[in-house]
């Protein structure tokens, strides 16, 4: 299985796929043309197909292990304008046009125009990272809070459990390979893989950049002023020990300053970042 740029999780949900059986897709697809394929195992509609290599005409979940044989997204007979050899025992497959797909916030909210990719996950989409398979663009978003998303663990390498949601958006088939990452880039640059792994995103390198601008500022004033402050005060009891009280409040006052100069400082890495 080719690994994770970012996140390097382990495919541990097995049931995963499952889960689209309990989930309803929020509207009709409207995939233009669609193949019917047989399948050795269950295939859940708004899943992600490829191509079975064992087997002439038949496909399996598709995920990082097999994505360069990626063929569409699975999905029933009446959902697509034209059905190739329809029957209810095989699976149809979207080729083309938008269908309903089952993703996962594995790599990160997925918003409208983001491409999406295979995942660890058996036929289970995600947001699509550099060099990643694409299975299309995403024409709705999700994110955690979206409506009749379902919430599952999964467990990295480390063996720690992480939140994931799953669930459905309409997605307009095109598959292929993400490129380019956010900030212009062929590849996702050191800063840009140190923040996603902090945030869940890609942010460009210029927010990025000014994010750490405003970070060595401010911790460059607050040393600067606390230690002026300290230094001082020392200086000033030692001349005058009666006028101890009043150092107190002043250097009272600039470790209020200092503080609310930090917190400034982190609302604004905080809207860069976002």
């Amino acid at each position: 299985m080719r690994k994770l740029r970012h996140r390097r999780l382990l495919p541990t949900l097995t049931g995963l796929t499952l889960l689209a059986a309990g989930l309803s897709p929020a509207s009709a697809a409207s995939a233009n043309i669609s193949h019917s394929y047989s399948a050795t195992g269950d295939i859940p509609n708004g899943t992600i197909v490829s191509l079975d290599p064992q087997h002439s005409g038949y496909v399996e979940l598709a995920n990082t292990s097999n994505d360069t044989r990626l063929l569409g997204v699975a999905l029933a007979s009446d959902q697509s304008l034209l059905a190739v050899d329809p029957s209810s025992s095989k699976t149809q497959v979207a080729i083309s046009g938008t269908a309903d797909t089952l993703v996962s916030t594995v790599s990160g909210d997925i918003k409208v125009g983001d491409q999406v990719s295979v995942s660890p996950f058996s036929g289970v989409g995600m947001e699509a990272e550099p060099g990643n398979r694409t299975i299309g663009i995403a024409q709705t978003a999700f994110t955690n809070n979206t409506d009749q998303a379902t919430t599952e663990q999964v467990k990295d390498k480390s063996g720690k459990n992480q939140a994931v949601k799953v669930g459905y958006i309409r997605l307009t088939i095109a598959i292929g390979s993400k490129t380019a990452a956010t900030g212009g880039t062929a590849q996702a640059n050191f800063l840009q893989r140190v923040v996603k792994s902090l945030t869940g995103r890609t942010i460009s390198t210029v927010r990025i950049l000014l994010s750490v601008i405003v970070a060595l500022i401010s911790l460059i004033s607050l040393i600067t002023l606390i230690y002026a402050s300290i230094y001082g005060s020392i200086i000033s009891i030692g001349r005058n020990p009666l006028a101890q009280n009043a150092v107190f409040r002043t250097l009272a006052s600039v470790m209020s300053m200092a503080f609310l100069t930090t917190a400034i400082a982190c609302v604004t890495i905080y809207y860069l970042l976002r």
